[in-house]
């Protein structure tokens, strides 16, 4: 029998967790050709509710291209990116897409190449050098509105981690973008990022191009008792009784955040399988098992941290992070000056080990938050 708890990589359909609400908020507006900024942080299923999203709009006619910023690593190749994913979305037989890019890129030329497993696949490249690369930057940003327009069909395009922009010009691309994109009346565009406080700046600060340029749609935690009817749902279904409180210690244990929440279920289910019973008890020795598990992994990365740092990680870990500047916090923690508190944040969350939600912070995995507890607390 299968483990119905998926977790680390995108899922769909039944394996999809909730978010109703904010699913038929993204396919609403970018239907009706606005933008959305999605903010969330990692692991909260932001990919899989963008990919469960386009797949909606592609069976209503759209056209959609997801482009993924992490596999960019200079502005080149985010232009040959962009270029492939758009020009597969509007066609996939080889012919109408050599036909295709013809049309909409004229600086591009098309590649069959054959896979490692016998078939066919396409590659696209510039027959340009790095620094003419800007100057198709329009040719590339205007496709999927010229597509659009001239085949009645709308197109969504997404691009996801996009605060990675920064790491290729960023200010000088998002003006581009904003120029292009602003007269696209058949193209809906999503941005979404899990760097909050980059993306929140993209937007806020007037003298970005991308200033109140759309709609901001933080993505919050799945709602409590609705992530409770989606574990009980997936334990129940394949044989599992349930203690009476599991289900609250589940979401207890893990702060109710999504990738924990599906790791521990699917752990806990492979534990109780002979059973077909999760206690309060299971889950404890589950927790146990997935520290002892993961140990070498957090020593890696403990060992990685200078003394201070680790030092802000044991205050956080031990008595939470809601004034973690304030005097009290610092003495009781001896922590030293502010100052080197606020530098030892900031490469924290730059490592996104730390990050903040309302001026309060804390460790991004609760798995690695329970280690530090268990191993380095006195």
């Amino acid at each position: 029998m299968k483990n119905p708890f998926i977790y680390g990589e995108v899922v769909t359909g039944t394996d999809f967790a909730d978010r109703e609400i904010e699913l038929e908020t993204i396919i609403r507006e970018l239907k009706a050709g606005q933008t959305i900024f999605l903010i969330s942080p990692r692991r909260y299923g932001k990919t899989s509710l963008i990919v469960n999203a386009l797949e909606k709009l592609q069976e209503e006619g759209f056209y959609t291209a997801y482009i993924d910023l992490f596999k960019v690593s200079s502005f080149k190749g985010l232009l040959e990116l962009y270029a492939e994913k758009v020009s597969r979305a509007a066609e996939t037989k080889i012919g109408g897409f050599s036909r295709l890019v013809r049309d909409f890129f004229p600086n591009i030329h098309p590649k069959i190449v054959i896979t490692s497993d016998g078939s066919p696949s396409l590659e696209i490249d510039y027959d340009v050098k790095e620094k003419r690369a800007s100057k198709l930057f329009d040719e590339v940003h205007e496709a999927p509105q010229r597509i659009a327009t001239k085949r009645n069909r709308n197109f969504i395009v997404v691009f996801d981690e996009f605060q990675e922009i920064a790491t290729l010009n960023g200010e000088m691309i998002e003006k581009g973008m904003r120029a292009c994109f602003q007269h696209h009346d058949r193209v809906g565009y999503l941005f979404a990022g899990s760097r909050r406080h980059i993306i929140l700046e993209m937007v806020s600060d007037k003298r970005r191009a991308f200033y109140n340029m759309g709609k901001i749609m933080p993505l919050s935690k799945i709602p409590r008792e609705d992530f409770k009817a989606f574990i009980e749902d997936k334990f129940t279904k394949t044989g599992f009784s349930l203690e009476k409180g599991v289900l609250d210690q589940i979401l207890d244990v893990t702060e109710n955040y999504p990738y924990n929440v599906q790791f521990l279920c699917h752990e806990l289910w492979n534990k109780c399988l002979d059973m077909r019973r999760v206690t309060i008890d299971g889950i404890a020795m589950t927790m146990n098992s997935i520290l002892d598990g993961q140990s070498a992994v957090y020593v890696t990365i403990w060992n990685t941290l200078p003394l201070h740092q680790r030092r802000v990680l044991i205050a956080i870990a031990s008595s939470g992070a809601e004034n973690i500047y304030s005097r009290d916090f610092i003495i009781d923690n001896d922590l030293g000056a502010a100052s080197s508190i606020q530098t030892s944040i900031k490469l924290l969350l730059k490592k996104e080990i730390v990050d903040r939600e309302d001026k309060i912070y804390y460790i991004t995995d609760v798995f690695f938050k329970d280690w530090i507890r268990k191993e380095m607390v006195k």
